[in-house]
């Protein structure tokens, strides 16, 4: 007898709150969708990129395809390029991507003013006018991108020079005299979060290019 009033009390309850939705299921539709959306949302925004998010990469080694040389600008002028790459070994495309100088400073620790300076992507060798468009670039899952870090001319071996996009000014100098520097580089981008990476050059100078160290890689 208890369990048939215990089951009947249920039926009952089941009706009332069919009952009750019936009567108010158009004011209830619009909250459960509102809700819906927000939870979709969410889940694209959010909990997607955070487990599919790239992962960058950066690498320099003291040879080929990191040094590049000899090569001709200018028609005359041998130059040798020194690079690092970037490469996305994560699941979500890199957006955004830019590269610029974060600080330089000498042994002495007198620090160069040229905090901001957009390095070069090596693929890009011309902006069309328009550096600030070519700083930016989008890196695939499995692809990588060189940066043009510093590179030396036959002509002026008393300086260590940046490559800036298409020759345009930018209120900086691309270039800095010929001594051993401590340069952080920042690489940053839509969806991942800054990075700095650390090299040391030293004032040596061969053929080959310049001789540099990747000190350290850290976010920001």
């Amino acid at each position: 007898m208890e369990i048939s009033r215990k089951r009947n009390r249920r039926w009952w309850e089941m009706i009332n709150i069919v009952k009750w939705f019936s009567e108010n299921w158009t004011p209830i539709v619009p909250i459960v969708l509102s809700i819906i959306a927000i939870l979709f949302t969410a889940f694209k925004d959010f909990i997607i990129p955070f487990i599919l998010k790239p992962k960058l990469n950066i690498s320099y080694d003291s040879k080929e395809p990191y040094k590049r040389s000899p090569i001709i600008i200018n028609g005359s002028t041998i130059s040798a390029f020194d690079r690092f790459k970037i490469e996305n070994v994560g699941k979500e495309t890199a957006k955004g991507c830019r590269c610029q100088i974060y600080s330089i400073e000498d042994d002495k620790g007198k620090k160069m003013d040229l905090q901001g300076f957009p390095l070069r992507w090596a693929s890009r060798p011309d902006s069309a006018g328009d550096f600030t468009k070519a700083e930016r670039l989008n890196i695939s899952p499995g692809e990588s991108e060189f940066v043009d870090l510093v590179y030396m001319r036959s002509d002026n071996t008393t300086k260590i020079f940046f490559n800036s996009y298409h020759n345009i000014p930018i209120g900086m100098p691309d270039n800095i005299p010929f001594e051993s520097y401590l340069i952080k580089c920042i690489i940053s981008g839509d969806n991942f979060k800054p990075q700095i990476v650390s090299f040391k050059i030293l004032k040596k100078i061969d053929l080959n290019g310049f001789h540099i160290k990747l000190l350290e890689i850290k976010r920001k």
